[in-house]
């Protein structure tokens, strides 16, 4: 009989995926959900920061045309 030839790549490959136990897709879930609620975590303080940053632009705003309009009634840009 003429010895069959295999793939040590494809032979690691397999040994790998069998021994793949429920243990280790147990872990590989929990770390899932740790990265997905991390995740969730970071876009909701990316969204409250873009809420701070645009109430404090609205604020900016406010605040210029207040003293433009401070320096035009009392003539300060004239003196």
């Amino acid at each position: 009989m003429a010895e069959q030839s295999t793939d040590p790549v494809i032979e690691r490959h397999e040994r790998s995926d069998a021994a793949y136990t429920s243990e280790q897709n147990k872990d590989l879930l929990e770390k899932t959900k740790l990265l997905r609620d991390t995740l969730d975590l970071l876009l909701d303080k990316s969204e409250a920061q873009k809420k701070a940053c645009d109430q404090l632009a609205h604020e900016n705003r406010y605040l210029q045309d207040y003293v433009e309009n401070l320096m035009l009634q009392g003539d300060v840009l004239e003196k």
